[in-house]
């Protein structure tokens, strides 16, 4: 019967291989150790090639890894072809004594993961004010504004080969909050993107219906706000040869032995956040009735990644990357807010207000200095794997009087069989 669940999942994997990635290669050869070497006819026959070479190293209780794979050509594209490439791009190019291949290499893993997001924003005005004897002043207006939606967590089933895969979620916290990610690992380079969306509504919303005055409204401070943040990452490892950064962060490979690599890479963040909803017409009349703003920004990025292997089988990665933002742009939304009254016995009485789009400024910002890090740790024991990974970007914004600061993290833990 177990046998029967395991072709199933390798046939449900495999169909999805193209659609769901979060992983470039993996690897896997089904012999014991050899080394079978083909013709070298330019014409031989498939039935002719065999597997180049495999061998196999303990690195665990009860655990081995593939040191060396070579391809196995057959004639079925899925089992075949498709499979044997995926097996050996892994560790093509790489350090045996460095960087091996998981035995097994299906997965069926339960996964928590959790996001959070918070923005802050200042600004400075000069405002022209009349003073009590009659003469035009400025004065220096400040604004900030210190948002932090709540914090979304999800638990779902991850399944797949090596790292591809598909996975769903089952239950989550946060019902108005959607995050979606992907990413790929390759032993030279990787990708990550992340979309985050945060929506939610003023603690008071309906308050006119529910019989509360606009006073009440302005007492209360829980706004409303629709927030949405992608973040791309690219980068490059320079030492493919002894370090894998998928051991850590997708599985698809094992460090053997510790080492690191300098990183570069490449970043685009976008921010939007929209607080335009009528019932926080006490906050627009604050923000000068600014009541959306959207920020992109390019940088470029470098640092130094490392994987420590303190036992066989567990491998922890630390990776700093200090990020300078070369571009930053902002767009700025006014918007004309107006009362709406409505008639009764005790005179004229606000019930809502109209928020119509105004005036749209756009900027570009300054340099600035930004920062990014990652940890990761897995371990594998027998046929179970054990992994946990946590990010955080720290990513800021000048325009003229206005500053802007994005954080925003993520943790994600799993435990899975391996088949």
């Amino acid at each position: 019967m177990i046998h029967n669940y395991g072709n199933i999942i390798r046939a449900i994997a495999l169909s999805v291989v193209f659609l769901f990635s979060c992983s470039a290669f993996g690897a896997n050869v089904e012999v014991e150790d050899s080394v079978v070497t083909t013709g070298s006819d330019k014409h031989k026959t498939e039935k002719d090639e065999h597997i180049l070479i495999k061998t196999t190293r303990q690195i665990g209780k009860g655990t081995s890894a593939i040191a060396e794979a070579g391809y196995n050509v057959s004639k079925d594209f899925i089992t075949g072809k498709l499979k044997n490439y995926l097996d050996s791009s892994g560790i093509k190019g790489t350090n045996p004594e460095y960087v091996g291949l998981p035995k097994r290499k299906w997965r069926v893993s339960l996964i928590g993961d959790m996001d959070k997001m918070s923005l802050y924003i200042h600004s400075e005005k000069d405002v022209d004010i009349i003073s009590p004897d009659g003469k035009n002043e400025s004065m220096l207006y400040n604004f900030n504004l210190d948002v932090r939606p709540p914090m979304s967590a999800s638990t779902g089933v991850w399944v797949g080969y090596m790292g591809y895969g598909l996975g769903i979620s089952y239950l989550k916290t946060g019902k108005n909050n959607t995050n979606i990610a992907m990413n790929m690992s390759a032993p030279h380079y990787g990708i990550n993107v992340r979309w985050i969306r945060y929506n939610t509504s003023h603690a008071l919303h309906g308050w006119a219906e529910k019989g509360l005055t606009v006073e009440e409204l302005f007492q209360n401070k829980n706004y409303a706000f629709d927030i949405a943040s992608i973040v791309f990452d690219g980068y490059w490892i320079f030492n493919k040869k002894k370090f894998s950064l998928s051991a850590a962060y997708d599985l698809s490979t094992i460090q053997l032995r510790s080492a690191g690599s300098f990183i570069a890479g490449l970043m685009f963040n976008y921010q939007k956040c929209d607080y335009s909803n009528p019932d926080n017409a006490l906050l627009l009349e604050q923000a000068v009735r600014i009541g959306k703003l959207k920020m992109y920004q390019g940088s470029i990025s470098g640092g130094y990644t490392f994987n420590w292997v303190p036992t066989p089988g567990l491998v922890i990665n630390l990776t700093g990357m200090p990020v300078l933002t070369l571009y930053s742009h902002s767009k700025l939304y006014r918007y004309n807010v107006d009362d709406i009254y409505q008639d009764n016995d005790r005179g004229k009485r606000i019930i809502g207000f109209n928020v119509t789009p105004a005036e749209t400024y756009s900027d570009n910002g300054k340099v600035a200095l930004n920062i990014t890090g990652r940890i990761a740790a897995a371990y594998r024991y027998k046929i179970y794997v054990f992994s946990y990974m946590a990010q955080a970007n720290y990513l800021r914004s000048y325009f003229n009087r206005t500053s802007f600061k994005v954080f925003q993290w993520n943790m994600k833990a799993s435990v899975g069989i391996t088949l």
